[in-house]
């Protein structure tokens, strides 16, 4: 069955609009960290989650894409082919990143790719809109926050080059770093995904989530893909605690 990462009611911005509940609007993304809890994953019936994340860049290079594809969770899938400038966990040329994400295209209702590099994925963009699969534009730095100023210009440059969503993970060094990201969310122009990373990144995701971040990220089995993670399951529970602000 083909999904959609929805952009409808549920994600579509508007500053307007407020909900008696984060989780009627913020959805939960399980990342899954190897090809063992993909397979497992894959078995259950029901999932903590609204998306699962495939890491194509954690998964063994001796399996085949149609291998994969025939692995499949009950949830929507959310693929991601990281860049290993940006956190990616396989040496790959550009060329066999792109090729693998095109050949794993048609199991997935959203794909990631970088900002920095949508301008040399123009074929992955193409056949992304024509499938009706979500295009999220990614940002990452794992050293700091940046600036306001440059954060905008990025979603700016993502949005240009045909993102729905524009997504931005960055360090949290001081607790001062979590207001760059509510005032972020706060002057987006579409659907934006904004989390922190380190310390302080557990209770940013939650701020973030209260001040309108379309998705959050968490995990699936016994290892965070990234610093900051909560497990999907109680990250889901922490939202339906929380209300909008």
């Amino acid at each position: 069955m083909r999904y959609r990462l929805d952009l409808g009611a549920r994600l579509r911005y508007n500053a307007r609009r407020r909900m008696s509940s984060v989780s009627e609007k913020c959805r939960v993304v399980g990342s899954v960290p190897d090809w063992q809890t993909w397979c497992s994953v894959a078995k259950m019936a029901t999932l903590p989650c609204d998306y699962v994340e495939l890491r194509a860049d954690a998964l063994p290079a001796e399996l085949s894409t149609e291998q994969v594809l025939a692995v499949r969770p009950a949830a929507p899938v959310l693929l991601t082919a990281r860049h290993a400038a940006e956190g990616g966990l396989r040496a790959w040329t550009e060329a066999e990143r792109l090729r693998v994400a095109l050949q794993l295209l048609p199991m997935a209702a959203a794909v990631d790719w970088e900002t920095a590099m949508l301008p040399h994925a123009t074929e992955l963009v193409q056949a992304a809109k024509a499938a009706g699969v979500t295009l999220i534009a990614s940002n990452h730095d794992f050293e700091k926050t940046p600036s306001l100023e440059l954060l905008l210009e990025r979603e700016a440059a993502a949005r240009a080059a045909g993102a729905d969503i524009v997504k931005f993970a960055f360090r949290l060094n001081r607790a001062e770093d979590m207001m760059v990201g509510v005032e972020l969310l706060r002057r987006a122009t579409g659907p934006l995904a904004v989390m922190g990373m380190g310390a302080l990144g557990p209770v940013s995701r939650l701020l973030y989530a209260q001040h309108g971040s379309c998705l959050v990220y968490g995990y699936l089995g016994d290892t965070p893909t990234a610093p900051g993670q909560w497990g999907s399951e109680l990250f889901r529970r922490a939202l339906q605690q929380l209300s909008s602000i």
